[in-house]
Parts: structure tokens; C-alpha cells; sequence
């Protein structure tokens, strides 16, 4: 199911004045408590499971930016909600700055990968360039959750209509850029992803005849990423691939090569 069905205007909460850590996990669990009913779980339960996956590391991933989750057991669906702090409100922050757009995202515990590629998705959707402030700047919860989907992804068509595909190939030799790679590609649907370790060709030339010249250091990382992707989804892929080539050194560091497809049959687990 599309991330934007589960986001819903009764969902979305704006609260004005200054909130603490506590404060907003004690918001999050009477919304989702209030939203799955009495018989799935309690509203201390729900905050529990939260303040557990806090304490695995904070949620609140900078930028005024905080994407609490947790998994339940009992529940069906997933519930997704939406808190605009406009006071700001201290949660324990990698950048120590105060979150002021929360979205929550409680899932069921038998649907791991689902979990987190909405995690994935919310992140690539909050990161794109305008989106936070435009987002924060509505003054009531349909207008925050229309704003909120415009910068989400385009859903994909049907895996099973006949389309075309593409083959993307990245070289990268940065553990950081690759991880921002990662990111990039997780929130994309309907693709199957391959992660290979590379070997600089460096480490084996040292061994032929000529092997005194190669006398520059090789990088210790290398991956190699194989991402299979309908045609129409793959431009804006390596629009924003290129956007981290362009970060590096002399665009040094990072290969990226599309292939099209012209056949393609089975499809990888995630």
C-alpha cells in the first residue's frame, strides 16, 4: 500500500509552546492509542516501545527533524501521524537542535521491510531541499499533509504491467557517499537492489610487470551497487546520484553507469 493512504489529516497535530523528549513520545502514544482502539495495546505499552527504540539511538536525525518509530505486535496496518512543533521541542538530537516536524511511524512487527522503506521514504521526502520549511509553514493538518505528499516520490506503475527497465551500475569508493547512495535508492519503488565488494584494480596491477608504477595508495573501501529499475523512474535516480558525484573531489571516487534492459524474468527478496 502507497505511504500516502496510511497518512491521514485526523493524524496530524500542530502544538504550539515549548515540548520536552517525554512530552512528545507522550503525544505519539495517546495518537496512535487513540487511533488502533483499546483492545490492541495500551497507551503506556505504545510509549514503551518507543522510549526502547530511543534508547537504541535517537530518532531525532538533525535538521529540527525527529522520525520516531517503533513495531507492535496485535496490529494489522500501519499507523503514520504527523506532529508540526512550531515552538520547537528538545529530543535528545544528533545535531542538538529542537525538532519541529515529527512523523511517527508505528508498524506491525511482521512487516519488517515495509517498515522500513516508509522510514526511507519519509527521510528521502524530508531531505529534499525546501521541503521541511514548506511543509512547516501550513497552518492547519490537511494543508500539511498535501504539502507533505508533493514532495513524495510518484508511485510507481505495477510491477506486473509490462514496462521497461534499466540497469544502474555504481562504483563507489566512499563509505559515507555510499551510504547516502543507500538512502537515495531505498525510497525508490519496484526496484531490486545488489550490493557486491570491490577490489581497486590497483591491488592486483602491483603484481604484473609494470606493478613499480602503481605506487599510489588503494582505497580500502569499495562497493559495488547493481540497482534494476522501471525506465521511468530512473532519471530522477541518477539526477540525484550525480548530485553526490558532484561532491566529490574532481567527481573522484564514485562510477556510475545505466544500462536498459531488454529482458528481465523473477524478481529479488528484499
Amino acid at each position: 500500500m502507497d505511504i500516502s493512504e496510511y497518512i491521514l489529516p485526523e493524524m496530524i497535530e500542530i502544538k504550539f509552546g515549548h515540548f520536552t523528549k517525554d512530552e512528545v513520545l507522550d503525544n505519539i502514544a495517546e495518537m496512535v492509542y487513540n487511533r488502533i482502539g483499546t483492545d490492541a495495546h495500551t497507551k503506556h505499552e505504545i510509549e514503551r516501545k518507543l522510549r526502547e527504540r530511543e534508547e537504541l539511538g535517537t530518532t531525532g536525525f538533525g535538521n529540527h527533524i525527529a522520525i520516531p518509530h517503533c513495531a507492535l505486535s496485535g496490529i494489522e496496518d500501519f499507523v503514520i501521524g504527523m506532529i508540526l512543533y512550531t515552538d520547537g521541542a528538545d529530543f535528545d538530537s544528533m545535531d542538538q537542535k529542537p525538532v519541529k516536524f515529527v512523523v511517527f511511524i508505528i508498524a506491525p512487527e511482521k512487516k519488517k521491510n515495509q517498515h522500513i522503506r516508509y522510514l526511507s521514504e519519509v527521510s528521502g521526502v524530508l531531505r529534499q531541499p525546501g521541503a521541511l520549511e514548506d511543509i512547516s509553514s501550513q497552518l492547519n493538518s490537511v494543508a500539511i499533509r498535501e504539502k507533505f505528499l508533493k514532495y513524495a516520490l510518484p508511485t510507481s506503475k505495477d510491477k506486473k504491467q509490462k514496462e521497461e527497465y534499466a540497469l544502474l551500475n555504481i562504483f563507489c569508493q566512499d563509505e559515507k557517499k555510499f551510504n547516502e547512495i543507500m538512502d537515495i535508492l531505498s525510497v525508490i519503488k519496484d526496484r531490486d537492489i545488489s550490493v557486491y565488494d570491490g577490489y581497486d584494480a590497483k591491488n592486483f596491477m602491483k603484481k604484473t610487470l609494470f606493478g613499480k608504477m602503481w605506487v599510489d595508495a588503494t582505497s580500502k573501501f569499495h562497493k559495488l551497487i547493481f540497482v534494476v529499475v522501471p525506465s521511468d523512474l530512473a532519471n530522477d535516480a541518477i539526477r540525484k546520484v550525480n548530485n553526490v558525484i558532484d561532491t566529490m573531489p574532481e567527481r573522484k571516487g564514485i562510477m556510475l553507469i545505466m544500462q536498459k534492459i531488454d529482458y528481465i524474468s523473477g524478481y529479488l527478496k528484499d
